[in-house]
């Protein structure tokens, strides 16, 4: 592969980049996320022309942009740890505290401030004296930024554990989606992490073979399928980027209004039943100091059964347990205790039982035999068939292509 070659992949990456920053710091919706993603994005393509410019000849010929390459990362950490942040926040707004994520940056940039004031013929004689620039290339800086990259990403997998355990026992369905994809993401950062981390000390050590990954900026390719995936994931499922569902309904009739709507009456199909257990979960530690009494628990549990029998609020896609109770005039934490302790499951298992039943009697019946395995979920409650198959095949054991192929196979031949 030639130096052009890398050259051209790597500034395309980052023309891709601009677009894509510009497409999320204009969108109107979670504003404060989308705009820390768009500044993520453009800084990491401005490092990306840096890195493929990264020659002697380019910095004597540019002197004031040399060790600029320097100070752009130890802002990727901060903006990457804030993005999840805020992403994950019931109401994302900027603190004064969160300026102290910044200072790394700031401590670098007073620390290289005396280069930066220098005259362009300073800095050219300096950067003529190629072992002294790239000893310094190499030093105690690089390995800092790393270090301040690793934290970073290891304190916003700390944010995503705790925001899992949130979402699962309030939210059914577009939460688990922006859980998975954050997921990736910061898995994604931490593969372009080690493998940078692999070239910078190959190329201090003088390692042989691995050598070759920081010469051609191999790890900055995957810089550069980050930034297409972010691209792909804004336009193929917007609203991983959009703001939390927020409507709360006042009662049934306006929650079965934004439920999918099916292609024919759902009343003719056997009704799902779900089953409470006959002795309650043991009792959770932080409903001790609850108040509910049993007899009022065992109501909620009829009437929560009833209500998800007979209305299907499961079909709302967006529907999270506030919306639920509020529309059932009930207690938010009690309803959770209910289901929690009544039924030993989250509010998201709770819900996913409902539409993989539901979609179990779609996928099998003649009526909605002309209906997608997509659009079987939709009509079932879930937003993404990636999350349908998943719970499908946990709850079932088998996927809905299988269920309905053997459904197929034990179903007797009437012309017998």
């Amino acid at each position: 592969m030639s130096v052009q070659a890398v050259q051209y992949i790597l500034v395309g990456g980052a023309l891709q980049g601009v677009c894509l920053a510009f497409l999320l710091a204009t969108r109107k919706a979670n504003q404060l996320a989308n705009k820390l993603l768009a500044a993520l994005i453009l800084l990491i393509s401005a490092q990306s022309v840096l890195v493929a410019f990264d020659t002697r000849e380019f910095f004597l010929a540019f002197p004031h942009l040399s060790k600029v390459g320097w100070l752009l990362p130890t802002l990727f950490a901060p903006l990457i740890y804030l993005f999840i942040q805020k992403l994950t926040a019931k109401r994302p707004r900027i603190k004064p505290v969160d300026g102290v994520h910044f200072l790394p940056f700031l401590l670098t940039f007073v620390y290289l401030l005396p280069y930066f004031l220098k005259s362009t013929a300073e800095k050219i004689a300096y950067l003529s004296n190629f072992e002294l620039a790239r000893k310094d290339d190499f030093g105690f800086l690089g390995q800092i930024t790393l270090f301040l990259i690793l934290l970073y990403l290891a304190l916003s997998l700390w944010e995503l554990k705790k925001y899992r355990h949130k979402i699962e026992n309030t939210f059914s369905e577009v939460e688990q989606i922006r859980l998975q994809w954050l997921r990736q993401f910061i898995y994604a950062l931490l593969s372009i992490l080690f493998v940078a981390s692999v070239a910078f000390y190959a190329q201090k050590w003088g390692l042989p073979v691995l050598t070759i990954i920081y010469k051609y900026h191999l790890h900055y390719f995957g810089v550069v399928f980050l930034i297409y995936w972010v691209g792909y994931k804004t336009l193929s499922q917007p609203r991983i980027f959009l703001d939390k569902p927020s409507a709360k309904p006042k009662n049934a009739a306006i929650l079965l209004e934004t439920a999918p709507v099916l292609a024919a009456p759902m009343k003719e199909k056997e009704p799902i039943i779900i089953q409470a257990s006959e002795t309650p979960a043991p009792a959770n530690s932080k409903y001790q100091k609850s108040v509910l009494k049993p007899e009022d628990s065992q109501l909620y549990l009829n009437q929560l059964l009833e209500y998800m029998e007979q209305e299907k609020p499961y079909r709302q896609s967006n529907l999270t347990i506030q919306e639920l109770a509020d529309t059932m005039q009930m207690p938010k934490h009690h309803l959770s205790q209910v289901i929690n302790e009544r039924l030993g499951k989250n509010f998201y298992d709770f819900i996913n039982q409902y539409r993989v039943a539901e979609a179990q009697l779609l996928l099998v019946d003649p009526k909605y035999r002309h209906l997608t395995n997509l659009a079987v979920a939709e009509e079932a409650g879930f937003n993404s068939k990636a999350t349908f198959n998943a719970v499908f095949k946990k709850q079932t054991g088998q996927t809905p292509s299988e269920y309905v192929k053997n459904q197929h196979q034990n179903r007797p031949n009437l012309a017998d």
